[in-house]
């Protein structure tokens, strides 16, 4: 069951134009991690040691903004462009080693889908990398239709990465937010978007969900119950729940999450990866392994075969088969 060739949808890079960027601006970890030292050579070390034959390359929390943090007119902008620019020669240079997501100045509706159209059409990068929340704005905030309906036009690839939470968030609990936060964050973006309709209105675009979804496996039968009302309500006001149930079951919005991707980036512990498959299925979990960052990825990884319970073929369709539906362009490689 051994695979070589695992294709990794959570592979995050640092290269030292955006580390030093984010550090003249005094921002000097992400979910309260420091910044690693990062070369593609430290990608090509760790993809051989976890079995990976094709990164996707994507720009890890913070992004391009950082909450209470005023950055320069066209600071974020400018540093999206280069972090793309920076991916796709990198995908360029080792086209049979990298993919990649583009990293997106949300809070720039119109730079945003500038950027989108840029780096899908010119630097021909494979999808786009979301934060669940810019500045506490989460992915079903109003102000962000206009990106989301052309990426519905587009029938886009949308990988969701968690960010430090909106204002909501209790500091004063002193835990750092890449241990738990990270997957109530997802959870929070995708429950967001469920309540404001955007899964109903943009049915087109293919999401994949950071960490398994975070909590949502365990969580779906109720998150299922979320549904918007009148559109012209602010916030929109969810129905009586039991409106959503068919035989029993909130089969809309089971439908909706059923329909996302899950990646395994430490999904930890028999419990959590036989949640994930039994909730996801065999055809909508991908590997990611949370690589160059943090350093649990090898130990989950090299542990999900034992904590789940994979068929050969389900734990092929995990390692590459799923994210080959996804990315088509690398089948000749597995030819």
């Amino acid at each position: 069951m051994k695979t070589t060739n695992k294709i990794d949808v959570h592979h995050h890079i640092f290269p030292k134009e955006y580390v030093n960027a984010l550090k003249d601006a005094g921002v000097k970890n992400s979910l309260g991690v420091d910044f690693p030292k990062w070369t593609v050579e430290t990608s090509f070390k760790k993809m051989k040691e976890n079995g990976i034959k094709i990164a996707m390359l994507s720009i890890s929390s913070p992004g391009v903004y950082f909450k209470g943090i005023d950055f320069p007119d066209g600071f974020s902008e400018k540093l999206a462009r280069m972090t793309n620019e920076i991916i796709a020669e990198t995908k360029q240079k080792y086209p049979e080693s990298f993919g990649g997501f583009a990293t997106i100045p949300m809070l720039n509706q119109e730079a945003a889908i500038d950027e989108m159209n840029y780096a899908l059409d010119t630097l021909h990068l494979d999808g786009v990398c979301l934060l669940t929340n810019y500045s506490g704005k989460y992915l079903g905030d109003e102000s962000f239709e206009p990106f989301f309906t052309e990426l519905n036009r587009r029938n886009a690839i949308v990988y969701i990465h968690p960010n430090d939470p909106g204002e909501a968030f209790d500091f004063k609990l002193g835990i750092p937010n890449a241990l738990i936060e990270v997957t109530f964050d997802t959870t929070r973006a995708v429950a967001n978007m469920m309540y404001r309709g955007v899964l109903d209105r943009y049915p087109n675009i293919k999401y994949i969900l950071s960490h398994g979804g975070g909590t949502i496996p365990f969580l779906a039968w109720r998150l299922a119950g979320i549904e918007y009302g009148q559109k012209d309500k602010k916030p929109p006001i969810i129905r009586t729940f039991y409106d959503f149930l068919v035989n029993g079951e909130p089969t809309k919005g089971l439908n909706h999450l059923k329909k996302m991707y899950y990646d395994t980036a430490v999904v930890s512990g028999e419990s959590a990866v036989k949640t994930l498959q039994a909730f996801a299925g065999p055809d909508n979990i991908v590997f990611g392994s949370d690589l160059c960052i943090n350093k649990l990825a090898a130990i989950t990884t090299k542990n999900l075969k034992k904590d789940g319970d994979f068929t050969e073929e389900e734990y092929n369709k995990m390692s590459y088969r799923n994210g080959l539906n996804l990315f088509p362009e690398f089948e000749k490689l597995y030819n």
